[in-house]
């Protein structure tokens, strides 16, 4: 599972189309019932590495 790091996150929008699930939103835009996540996407992100093209 992929997590996104709201303090690196520069709101691009270049991941949302290569999710294949439709899954990304900005914050702003979550559907009400995936609110929780919110939180713990921010929470997760925090011990995961940076994804970099070179790495991707």
């Amino acid at each position: 599972m992929l997590y996104i790091n709201p303090k690196h996150c520069i709101d691009c929008y270049a991941c949302v189309p290569e999710c294949p699930v439709d899954a990304i939103f900005h914050e702003e835009d979550v559907p009400k019932e995936w609110q929780r996540f919110i939180r713990l996407n921010a929470e997760k992100a925090e011990s995961c590495p940076p994804v970099r093209e070179e790495t991707a």
